[in-house]
């Protein structure tokens, strides 16, 4: 549980990222705007793939009390973010320190 919540609190940061201004460097909870746009097509609803290692290597350091404050956003499934792949990512990549949220 804790789990699908972190993944679909990091999925939401995902998603603004891709909206901001490209000139501007983004380090969102401890994650650059590259290192969230390694896990999106992990967590796409149409193709998804398996996620990458750099998408994982990201999660490692990824601030997670951070992330745990987008856990109640809406914005998931109209971004094309399937949650249930979402809060499976930390699996796929081997985490088990993953906070409870």
């Amino acid at each position: 549980m804790a789990s699908k919540k972190m993944a679909m609190m990091m999925m939401m940061i995902v998603v603004m990222a891709m909206f901001v201004d490209r000139s501007v460097a983004i380090d969102l909870c401890g994650m650059t705007e590259t290192e969230l746009n390694e896990c999106r097509s992990a967590v796409s609803k149409e193709n998804p793939t398996s996620p990458s290692q750099l998408c994982c290597n990201a999660l490692q350091h990824a601030d997670f009390s951070c992330l745990c404050g987008y856990k109640n956003s809406p914005w998931l499934g109209s971004f094309g973010v399937d949650p249930k792949l979402a809060s499976g990512l930390p699996k796929e990549c081997g985490l088990s320190n993953a906070p409870t949220c």
